[in-house]
Protein backbone atom coordinates (compact mmCIF):
# COMPACT_ATOMS: atom_id res chain seq x y z
CA UNK A 1 0.00 0.00 0.00
CA UNK A 2 1.30 3.43 -0.81
CA UNK A 3 0.14 6.73 1.20
CA UNK A 4 -0.97 7.69 -1.87
CA UNK A 5 -3.85 4.70 -1.83
CA UNK A 6 -4.47 5.36 1.73
CA UNK A 7 -5.20 8.79 1.22
CA UNK A 8 -7.33 8.30 -1.82
CA UNK A 9 -9.41 5.80 -0.11
CA UNK A 10 -10.12 7.72 3.27
CA UNK A 11 -11.44 10.48 0.55
CA UNK A 12 -13.59 8.32 -1.04
CA UNK A 13 -14.72 6.95 2.79
CA UNK A 14 -15.56 10.56 4.19
CA UNK A 15 -16.98 11.74 0.62
CA UNK A 16 -19.54 8.20 0.95
CA UNK A 17 -20.08 9.50 4.44
CA UNK A 18 -21.16 13.00 3.66
CA UNK A 19 -22.93 12.27 0.19
CA UNK A 20 -24.75 9.89 2.20
CA UNK A 21 -23.84 7.31 -0.89
CA UNK A 22 -23.32 3.95 0.02
CA UNK A 23 -22.55 2.97 -3.29
CA UNK A 24 -19.28 4.43 -3.40
CA UNK A 25 -18.28 2.35 0.18
CA UNK A 26 -18.81 -0.52 -1.67
CA UNK A 27 -17.17 0.33 -4.80
CA UNK A 28 -14.17 0.79 -2.73
CA UNK A 29 -14.48 -2.55 -0.90
CA UNK A 30 -12.95 -5.94 -2.56
CA UNK A 31 -14.79 -9.01 -2.88
CA UNK A 32 -13.35 -10.55 -0.11
CA UNK A 33 -13.72 -7.66 2.45
CA UNK A 34 -13.56 -7.93 6.31
CA UNK A 35 -15.19 -4.62 7.85
CA UNK A 36 -15.41 -4.66 10.89
CA UNK A 37 -17.58 -1.93 11.91
CA UNK A 38 -16.79 -2.31 15.97
CA UNK A 39 -14.14 -4.09 17.55
CA UNK A 40 -16.69 -6.51 19.18
CA UNK A 41 -18.89 -7.44 16.53
CA UNK A 42 -19.05 -9.80 13.62
CA UNK A 43 -17.41 -8.38 10.42
CA UNK A 44 -19.32 -7.89 7.44
CA UNK A 45 -17.83 -9.97 4.71
CA UNK A 46 -18.69 -8.23 1.10
CA UNK A 47 -19.21 -5.02 -0.29
CA UNK A 48 -22.65 -5.73 -0.94
CA UNK A 49 -22.77 -5.92 3.37
CA UNK A 50 -21.02 -2.74 4.03
CA UNK A 51 -22.93 -1.30 1.52
CA UNK A 52 -25.94 -2.59 3.32
CA UNK A 53 -24.90 -0.98 6.51
CA UNK A 54 -23.83 2.31 4.94
CA UNK A 55 -27.54 2.77 3.94
CA UNK A 56 -28.84 2.35 7.23
CA UNK A 57 -26.24 4.28 9.02
CA UNK A 58 -26.14 8.54 7.09
CA UNK A 59 -29.79 8.02 6.91
CA UNK A 60 -29.73 8.77 10.58
CA UNK A 61 -27.55 11.84 10.34
CA UNK A 62 -27.46 15.34 9.01
CA UNK A 63 -24.52 17.83 8.86
CA UNK A 64 -21.75 15.00 8.65
CA UNK A 65 -17.87 16.61 8.36
CA UNK A 66 -15.38 14.02 8.62
CA UNK A 67 -11.61 14.49 8.85
CA UNK A 68 -8.44 12.50 9.32
CA UNK A 69 -5.14 12.58 9.73
CA UNK A 70 -2.73 9.39 7.98
CA UNK A 71 -0.44 8.18 10.81
CA UNK A 72 1.50 5.55 9.11
CA UNK A 73 1.54 3.85 5.66
CA UNK A 74 3.53 0.20 5.49
CA UNK A 75 3.24 -2.30 2.90
CA UNK A 76 0.74 -4.07 4.90
CA UNK A 77 -1.51 -1.64 6.40
CA UNK A 78 -2.33 1.96 6.63
CA UNK A 79 -3.44 3.80 10.13
CA UNK A 80 -5.07 6.79 10.24
CA UNK A 81 -6.93 9.49 12.77
CA UNK A 82 -9.97 10.30 12.21
CA UNK A 83 -13.33 12.65 13.07
CA UNK A 84 -16.22 12.95 12.67
CA UNK A 85 -19.36 15.71 13.42
CA UNK A 86 -23.03 14.77 12.25
CA UNK A 87 -26.43 15.97 13.92
CA UNK A 88 -28.84 12.68 14.73
CA UNK A 89 -32.14 13.41 13.33
CA UNK A 90 -34.42 11.87 15.44
CA UNK A 91 -33.09 13.59 18.64
CA UNK A 92 -31.61 16.80 16.67
CA UNK A 93 -27.95 16.41 18.95
CA UNK A 94 -25.35 16.68 17.64
CA UNK A 95 -21.98 14.15 18.18
CA UNK A 96 -18.38 14.44 18.00
CA UNK A 97 -16.69 11.66 16.99
CA UNK A 98 -12.84 10.61 17.45
CA UNK A 99 -11.21 7.28 16.16
CA UNK A 100 -8.30 5.46 14.33
CA UNK A 101 -9.03 3.42 11.18
CA UNK A 102 -6.91 0.22 10.36
CA UNK A 103 -6.63 -0.74 6.81
CA UNK A 104 -5.32 -3.08 4.27
CA UNK A 105 -6.05 -2.47 0.19
CA UNK A 106 -5.20 -4.78 -2.24
CA UNK A 107 -3.05 -3.31 -5.21
CA UNK A 108 -5.99 -2.12 -6.75
CA UNK A 109 -6.63 0.11 -3.96
CA UNK A 110 -9.45 -1.84 -2.86
CA UNK A 111 -10.16 -2.40 0.79
CA UNK A 112 -9.66 -6.10 1.79
CA UNK A 113 -9.46 -5.59 6.02
CA UNK A 114 -10.82 -2.44 7.48
CA UNK A 115 -11.13 -2.27 12.04
CA UNK A 116 -12.12 0.64 13.53
CA UNK A 117 -12.49 2.05 17.21
CA UNK A 118 -13.84 5.38 18.11
CA UNK A 119 -15.21 7.43 21.26
CA UNK A 120 -18.03 10.02 21.46
CA UNK A 121 -16.35 13.08 22.08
Amino acid sequence: MTKKQFDHWLKQLGRAWMEKNPQIIADICAKNVVYHETPFTKPYKSPEAVKKLWQEVPQTQKDIKFNYRILVVTKQFGLAQWSAEFTRKKENKKVVLDGIFLVQLNRQGLCTLFKQWWVVK
